[in-house]
């Protein structure tokens, strides 16, 4: 009988050709989640869960360069780990080359700018698995913010805010702190609080807040590796359209 495979083979190229690039380079290897200047994982009495991740400093970074990161998640590059002449491969991969799936913006911002990963006032989709498998996200966020001081989304479930995930960053000596809150529940009184105590344990919990600890540390981590030589190439190629 003929063996029949099952697999998702865009997705899989993608990981291989980001897991290829990172190797040439010699940056494969995560960070480790030691790295981290401190995590915690706490539950307020209204049952929502709030996690929180002070990164170690992104090197080589500056703010400016980590808005225009999360405004670009969801474009691709052409390098390859020496060069730009590579397959094309998505900055999202490169990021995180075995956990991301795929950035969908769904929606542009009301003056026409086109949203390129995340754009404030507009949605973006975000589908991944922490740590490969322990946990699958498939789920809409909606920028409320995106400068070069703050990124944050609100996790929209049915149409209602689920909870939300900030990301602040500020310039230090010789690139940038950064700080990572995911808070998931509801905020609405008793259904809201119900849910967030009966319900919301069987779907993100304290081994599923450890699982995000790691996957968020090593993508954090990764964007000291790549983010440096992706912007230096944008700002090459946007001097030499001038």
């Amino acid at each position: 009988m003929k063996k029949i495979v099952h697999t998702n083979q865009k997705l899989r190229t993608m990981r291989l050709h980001a897991r290829s690039t990172l190797k040439k380079a010699g940056t494969l290897e995560f960070k480790p989640v030691t790295s981290a200047k401190w995590t915690d994982i706490s539950r307020g009495w209204d049952g929502r869960v709030l996690v929180q991740i002070e990164h170690d400093d992104v090197k080589n970074c500056t703010p400016e360069m980590i808005c225009w990161w999360f405004h670009h998640l969801s474009e691709t590059t052409t390098w390859n780990g020496k060069d730009f002449s590579g397959p094309e491969v998505t900055f999202n991969h490169l990021w995180h080359h075995r956990d991301h799936e795929y950035v969908i913006p769904l929606t542009n911002a009301a003056d026409g700018t086109i949203n390129h990963g995340f754009l404030e006032g507009c949605d973006s989709k975000i589908q991944e698995r922490f740590n490969e498998y322990h946990f699958h996200v498939d789920t809409v966020m909606h920028t409320t913010k995106l400068d070069a001081s703050e990124f944050t989304f609100d996790i929209m479930f049915a149409g209602l805010k689920a909870g939300h995930i900030t990301h602040l960053y500020e310039a230090v000596d010789g690139g940038s702190s950064f700080y990572a809150e995911t808070q998931i529940g509801f905020d609405f009184p008793v259904l809201g609080w119900l849910f967030n105590w009966l319900i919301l344990p069987f779907i993100y919990n304290k081994k599923t807040a450890e699982h995000w600890v790691r996957h968020n540390i090593e993508e954090t981590g990764r964007t000291e590796d790549i983010l440096p030589i992706l912007y230096r190439n944008y700002v090459d190629k946007k001097a030499g359209d001038n």
